[in-house]
This record gives C-alpha cells, sequence and structure tokens, in this order.
C-alpha cells in the first residue's frame, strides 16, 4: 500500500511539472536558409528568468568569385565545401508576462567557427572563427498546442581571426581580421516541455 502512494505521489508530481512546463525546444529557420542549422532549449529559472543554449553546425556549397581591377578585368569562379559550428548561450529576463511568453530582454555569448575549402584544390582552405557577445529586444508568444513563435533585434558585437592553408589565398578571397559591431535579428519557432 506505501509503495503505491509513492507511485501516485510521484506521478502526480510529474504531471504538475510536465503542465507547468520546464523549457522549450526551438530552432531558427532563418539560418536554414544560409546553410546553419541550430536547434537549441530554453530552460526556466523561474517565472521571470531563463537560460537559452543554441548550438548549431554549418555546411554546405557556396561559390567563390574574384576579380582583378587591372585592365583584363578578369574574374574567377570556384565552388567550395564550409563547414564548422556555432554556440551561443544566453540569458533571458522576461519584462511582462511568464516566461516563455512576452517581451524579454537578453544577454548572449557567440562563438562560431567555419572552414572552407576550396573543391579544385583541396589543400587550399581558409578558417574564420568569431567570439563575441551582445543583447536582444525579443518577444516570445504562445502558438495553440505548446507550439511557441519568437522574433528578436539587437547589437552584437564580435572579434574575427582567419587562418588560411595552401594556395586560398592567392585566388583574391582572403578576407582580414577584423572587430567590429552588427545586427543580431531572427526568429524561432518551438516547442514547450
Amino acid at each position: 500500500m506505501k509503495r503505491i502512494l509513492i507511485l501516485i505521489a510521484v506521478s502526480a508530481s510529474l504531471t504538475a511539472v510536465a503542465q507547468e512546463g520546464s523549457g522549450v525546444i526551438k530552432t531558427n529557420p532563418m539560418g536554414w536558409f544560409a546553410g546553419q542549422y541550430q536547434f537549441g532549449y530554453e530552460h526556466f529559472l523561474s517565472e521571470k528568468a531563463s537560460i537559452q543554449l543554441m548550438p548549431g553546425g554549418i555546411f554546405g556549397s557556396v561559390s567563390l568569385t574574384s576579380s582583378t581591377l587591372d585592365s583584363t578585368l578578369a574574374f574567377e569562379s570556384v565552388t567550395a565545401t564550409r563547414g564548422g559550428f556555432i554556440v551561443i548561450p544566453e540569458f533571458r529576463y522576461y519584462l511582462g508576462g511568464e516566461a516563455p511568453d512576452g517581451l524579454y530582454v537578453s544577454g548572449f555569448g557567440r562563438f562560431r567557427s567555419v572552414k572552407t575549402t576550396l573543391d579544385n584544390d583541396a589543400s587550399s582552405s581558409q578558417t574564420r572563427s568569431a567570439i563575441g557577445a551582445g543583447f536582444v529586444l525579443g518577444y516570445q508568444y504562445m502558438l495553440a498546442n505548446g507550439l511557441t513563435g519568437e522574433i528578436f533585434l539587437g547589437p552584437q558585437f564580435k572579434s574575427t581571426t582567419t587562418t588560411s592553408t595552401g594556395s586560398y589565398d592567392d585566388y583574391g578571397f582572403a578576407i582580414e581580421d577584423d572587430s567590429d559591431t552588427g545586427i543580431r535579428f531572427g526568429l524561432t519557432l518551438g516547442f514547450g516541455l
């Protein structure tokens, strides 16, 4: 009898947690068009605060074109294969309603590394890594049946480093290291747990 009462208590507590929800599994479909496939998880720390981790893979083929500015105006195009990863940890605070529904502010970090290898010269590649941080203002809303939608926008600051191997730079596709600011914009679709 005691075991049955314990099983009922455990089942009731698990049902309560499932009804309240502990997080949202989500993806950023805008990145799919750029060959960046991110899937992540937002975990609720309280009614107003959450943490999120959005890792992803970057892969696909690209066409690179270089030109000379001399009198010949020659253009050269080659195809290349790229592969890499991105990781974005984030802390959110909901200003209005309860997480995950309403207006929020968020601080995030960002690390991205992509290696581009020329298809016609596999020994020639370029690896570009960026590390940065920023903050966004966003709005996440609950759709039907536990689905969520979200839109966000804010500044980001990053520093990039680039290394090349083989004759990659000879093709005229070299990119310099830099530190700059940019805009982080996106939307996610998710499912609450």
